[in-house]
């Protein structure tokens, strides 16, 4: 039985627990209720795939798009996102209805590249007649974390050894260093403000690209904080100079998986890069706690590669019926056109490339 409700009510606990069988934080309510009330368009679209004891088999997050089209509730802030389910036929067969709602256009963002549902939607949607555009990216590294932090020194090289200690020392001769992890209680809130102050306080704030300069940015971090605490996920890693955070970590721990979701530090102390003290101890921490593995989201950057050489890629999907194939055309022939005569003409300048958002059609 196949339905769509503008809220869960009642199925937010078996939601969730689907949610916790995909490993992913950003599929939980909590995280889709927070990002559809920061981002969203209108109410979101729950659709659910019940039995006929109510209880739920699988479900999707949707949103709107104008023109009778259909969108993931995502954006380049969720790690990703897919459809819940209990087994791979439920996921099929929410997959099969959500693709004969037969809408003009569908846009889904941050899917696991190689995953079974992934094939599937796609298989469907060519089948009911509609042109794809596939995007790849990004490949976000991804960690295996052994059972004691001297087995993770041992994994990686010398070098990177070697520099975790020579920071601590730099920083030692700057006072008392101290590490701790705030999963909840009172001073969330506090705490909180002060990550989202040390990642406002450098170049992102001086561009204007800070969760602070975003007011629904600013919502969703608050509110997933508060969420996460109360369900146990939340993880808040601060690295503290005399009693002073210099670098904070927001990330979860989720179904045995540490997850790393924003990063500030304060920029007075570069020099000493304390972000790389920061993350070796919240690796620590991860496998102190019992954690089996560690997603770092986002791009491959060189922080995240000193620590493994294997990536989880998503990626993401445009589908166009036949009234949409204006659409088709510019995501698929027009757009990389004109993005190529952009970047041969800043490259011609001798400045760097801005990144695209690909968001829109």
């Amino acid at each position: 039985m196949i339905r769509t409700y503008p809220e869960l009510g009642p199925l937010v606990g078996d939601w969730d627990r689907l949610a916790l069988i995909a490993g992913s934080p950003f599929l939980t309510h909590e995280w889709l209720n927070c990002w559809c009330s920061a981002f969203g368009r209108g109410d979101p679209i729950w659709l659910v795939l019940q039995d006929r004891d109510g209880s739920l088999r699988a479900g999707a997050c949707l949103q709107s798009m104008k023109g009778k089209g259909l969108a993931s509730a995502a954006d380049e802030l969720s790690g990703d996102w897919d459809v819940v389910a209990r087994d791979e036929s439920a996921r099929e067969e929410l997959w099969a209805a959500i693709v004969e709602r037969g809408v003009s256009r569908i846009h889904l963002q941050g899917m696991p590249e190689h995953a079974a549902g992934t094939r599937f939607v796609c298989k469907e949607l060519g089948r009911s007649g509609y042109r794809i555009v596939r995007k790849p990216g990004p490949y976000s590294p991804w960690l295996a974390l052994p059972t004691s932090w001297g087995e993770m020194l041992e994994s990686v090289s010398g070098h990177l050894r070697g520099e975790i200690g020579r920071r601590r020392r730099m920083l030692e001769r700057e006072g008392s260093v101290t590490f701790r992890t705030v999963s909840g209680g009172p001073t969330l809130e506090e705490e909180v403000g002060t990550f989202l102050k040390l990642e406002a306080s450098g170049w992102k704030g001086r561009s204007g690209t800070s969760i602070l300069g975003n007011p629904s940015a600013e919502s969703l971090y608050f509110g997933f904080a508060r969420a996460a605490a109360e369900k146990g996920w939340l993880r808040l890693h601060l690295l503290e100079l005399n009693g002073v955070p210099i670098a904070i970590d927001y990330g979860c721990a989720f179904g045995g998986r540490g997850v790393f979701i924003k990063t500030g530090f304060d920029e007075a102390y570069r020099r000493m890069s304390p972000g790389t003290l920061l993350l070796a101890e919240t690796l620590r921490r991860a496998i102190e706690e019992g954690l089996h593995s560690y997603d770092f989201l986002g791009a491959a950057e060189h922080h995240k590669t000193r620590w493994t050489s294997e990536v989880h890629a998503r990626e993401r999907i445009w589908a166009y019926r036949r009234e949409a194939l204006p659409g088709y055309v510019y995501r698929k022939r027009v757009r990389p056109l004109l993005k190529s005569v952009r970047d041969r003409a800043i490259a011609a300048r001798g400045l760097a490339i801005p990144r695209s958002s690909d968001a829109g059609t």
